[in-house]
């Protein structure tokens, strides 16, 4: 389930490490975070959302976008990235991860398990909850993006999910707004992606969080309820350590 939001903003010469900072955060951390989610791009400067889209794999398709693997210009957006960097120095990226346990089958995930399972047993295993959540929000914040403006992001030349456009509401613009700010909230990391990439720590804290922030409890209410299944009381720890002083800065 979808609910944590990570920001980002590059240069052009910075591709290749966000790329590499996605690899590091998802791949290192296999058992916290799914490689299917939603992400965006936006003007750095504007806060303008240019861009809406889902992947099955962040990663890959990051590299898609920014031309550091082969991908057709028409089925990626990496003509318009380099438009954008002509005129521009930072491009603003966030990802919408969510849990590992909503992770759907991908050719990683074939590749990965292709001696212990055949692929008809394994898109059982994983299911397509998964897939399904992130073409939920894709079709919703796109949506809720049009009935705001009265169109698509300038990137965006379709519409997502019918399911997700039919669930969208004026009201929703509240979550594109969480997609381009660094003001605090419960559903965005106190960390950059580049951050949790390179801190255990911090990757850790947020993983956690993440629990809290998809539970249907009241935040405190899910806090105990994970103290008590768990026997550990992490969100003090967190507290203590000052993580929650933390301000996110791109």
């Amino acid at each position: 389930m979808l609910g944590t939001i990570v920001l980002e903003k590059y240069k052009k010469k910075q591709q290749e490490e966000i790329a590499n900072a996605l690899e590091k955060l998802i791949y290192d951390n296999p058992t916290d975070w799914s490689t299917a989610g939603i992400y965006c791009y936006w003007n750095y400067q504007t806060k303008e959302i240019l861009y809406i889209g889902l992947a099955v794999n962040l990663i890959e398709r990051f590299k898609q976008h920014n031309d550091l693997i082969e991908c057709s210009a028409s089925s990626c957006k990496k003509d318009k990235i380099k438009d954008y960097f002509d005129e521009n120095e930072y491009l603003g990226f966030t990802i919408m991860l969510q849990s590992a346990l909503s992770q759907p089958i991908n050719h990683r995930e074939k590749k990965k398990y292709s001696n212990s399972f055949e692929e008809e047993e394994l898109s059982k295993i994983l299911g397509n909850e998964g897939r399904k959540s992130i073409q939920k929000m894709e079709g919703l914040l796109i949506e809720s993006f049009k009935l705001n403006f009265g169109r698509f992001p300038i990137w965006n030349q379709v519409g997502g999910s019918l399911v997700g456009q039919k669930a969208a509401k004026q009201s929703h613009i509240e979550i594109l707004k969480l997609l381009v700010s660094e003001r605090p909230n419960k559903y965005v990391a106190l960390a950059s992606l580049t951050e949790l990439s390179t801190n255990q720590e911090y990757c850790f804290y947020e993983a956690y969080l993440h629990g809290i922030r998809i539970s249907p409890l009241p935040t405190q209410k899910a806090i105990d309820y994970n103290k008590r299944i768990s026997g550990l009381d992490i969100y003090t720890e967190i507290r203590n350590k000052g993580y929650f002083g933390k301000e996110l800065k791109l």
